[in-house]
C-alpha cells in the first residue's frame, strides 16, 4: 500500500509567509495548502485533511488560538504548530512554537517531529 505524502496547512495573513513556507515545505517533500485567514483554514481542514497545521497567532478575525480551539472542538487531533513573533507563553496547547522570523531548518525539524508525534498517536 502506498503511503501519501504528508500534508501541511500553513495559515498566515501575510502572503509572503505563506509563499515562503509553501515553497520550502514543498521542496521538503510535503503537500502544502495555505489559508490567509482562520476562517479559510477551518474550511480547508476537512477537505485537505492536513497532517500538521502551522498557524500564525495574530490574524484579523480569528487568531491562531481561535483556530486551534475550533479544530479541537471539531474533533481533529493533528498537531498544530504556532507561528509567532511574540513570546512562547501564548503557545499553551500547541504542539510547538516557531518564532518569527523563521529559521527554516528549525521549521523543518518541528514539522518532522509533529508528523512523528501524529503517527505515534495513531498507533
Amino acid at each position: 500500500m502506498a503511503s501519501h505524502r504528508a500534508r501541511v496547512l500553513v495559515v498566515d495573513d501575510e502572503p509572503r509567509v505563506c509563499e515562503l513556507l509553501r515553497e520550502f515545505l514543498t521542496i521538503q517533500g510535503y503537500d502544502v495548502a495555505t489559508a490567509a485567514t482562520g476562517t479559510e483554514a477551518l474550511d480547508t481542514v476537512p477537505i485537505f485533511q492536513p497532517d500538521v497545521i502551522l498557524v500564525d497567532m495574530r490574524m484579523p478575525s480569528l487568531s491562531g488560538r481561535d483556530v486551534l480551539d475550533a479544530v479541537r472542538r471539531r474533533g481533529f487531533t493533528m498537531p498544530v504548530v504556532l507561528m509567532s513573533g511574540d513570546s512562547a507563553r501564548e503557545g499553551e496547547g500547541f504542539f510547538e512554537v516557531l518564532q518569527k522570523p523563521f529559521d527554516l531548518s528549525r521549521t523543518a525539524q518541528v514539522v518532522v517531529a509533529a508528523l512523528a508525534h501524529a503517527r505515534n498517536a495513531d498507533d
